[in-house]
């Protein structure tokens, strides 16, 4: 692993793993969100971080105001977790120690369809502070897409590309990201840098009402939102592309995955930091056909701005070039 990409320099920027869950059930849509943050966060905990989380922490039925209220000080080392709410119509943000005895409390905000619900799981500094997050997967819910569900998993760009921590953080990924394809009805997911509203990269450089998530959500059948590293295309998708077959014999995908609902979990490259120029072309032209299309926003020439590099252009080439 000696050609990783170095972000130490300069600024990193966090990706998200966005899945898309569909059902006609309501009670459904809750049941995956917990699943996801129960089931899913022990998948994502490959070093063991849910045996070290504090335990026999007080759980408030009200919720806490402040996460550093939900998560006693601890000097000693170990992990801190906790849980966030966002419920709807309010600002409020409700916060409770990630404990087991915080699971009915959290299943009772999950069933009246919050905001986002978050999980959050990191390690304690010297002075027994929180510090960066080591996991984050969250849930969210749409009020204009009452069908659905997004499952999201957070990732520093730093840690992924960082050949010290890459291998770490891909098996963490994509021990979660296949778990939740293989147990629910996903029908598309992307990779992206973490847009406003989870746009996809696509979507993030349109203009009008096709850069909108919740107005491209529900064409799943129809159209692709995105083409990105990690790419969930759905069983009517992956027909109008030629079939498994046909994206096989492409050549764009190191690793073609059929789900449990014919969906496709595509990978373009076994590492993301190779997910770059002639790779990400090759995904492109695989998935061209079915993607959402729309006059091209020009990326601004601001400083801190995470890469274009995932986006393909006109010819002309977004300024500046590539981003990279």
């Amino acid at each position: 692993m000696d050609s990783f990409v170095s972000v130490s320099s300069g600024l990193s920027h966090d990706l998200v793993m966005e899945l898309t869950i569909y059902d006609e059930n309501l009670d459904g849509l809750s049941a995956a969100a917990f699943g996801w943050l129960t089931e899913g966060v022990s998948e994502a905990a490959i070093g063991g971080e849910i045996g070290r989380l504090q335990h026999g922490l007080r759980v408030s039925m009200a919720g806490f105001s402040r996460a550093r209220d939900s998560v006693p000080m601890q000097r000693e080392g170990g992990l801190w977790g906790f849980v966030s709410v966002s419920p709807r119509s309010t600002f409020d943000v409700l916060y409770n120690p990630y404990v087991e005895e915080v699971l009915p409390w959290l299943m009772s905000h999950l069933s009246e369809k919050p905001e986002s619900v978050d999980v959050k799981i990191g390690e304690f500094t010297g002075e027994g502070d929180i510090s960066n997050s080591v996991i984050r997967l969250s849930a969210s819910f749409d009020e204009e897409l009452p069908n659905y569900v997004k499952l999201v998993f957070r990732v520093d760009e730093a840690v992924l590309v960082n050949s010290d921590t890459a291998q770490t953080e891909h098996s963490r990924l994509l021990a979660a990201v296949r778990w939740a394809c293989s147990r629910y009805n996903v029908v598309f997911g992307h990779f992206s840098y973490a847009h406003s509203g989870g746009r996809t990269e696509l979507e993030s450089y349109l203009r009008g009402p096709v850069r909108v998530p919740s107005c491209n959500t529900p064409n799943w059948r129809e159209r692709l939102r995105g083409y990105s590293w990690l790419t969930v295309a759905s069983e009517d998708i992956v027909r109008h592309l030629g079939g498994v077959d046909a994206l096989r014999e492409s050549g764009a995908f190191s690793s073609i995955s059929v789900l449990p609902n014919n969906s496709l979990l595509l990978q373009a490259t076994p590492w993301f930091h190779e997910y770059r120029d002639e790779r990400v072309e090759a995904v492109h032209r695989a998935l061209r056909a079915m993607l959402i299309e729309g006059e091209f926003r020009r990326p601004a020439r601001a400083p801190g701005q995470p890469s274009t590099h995932m986006v393909l252009f006109d010819k002309a080439g977004p300024p500046g070039g590539s981003g990279a």
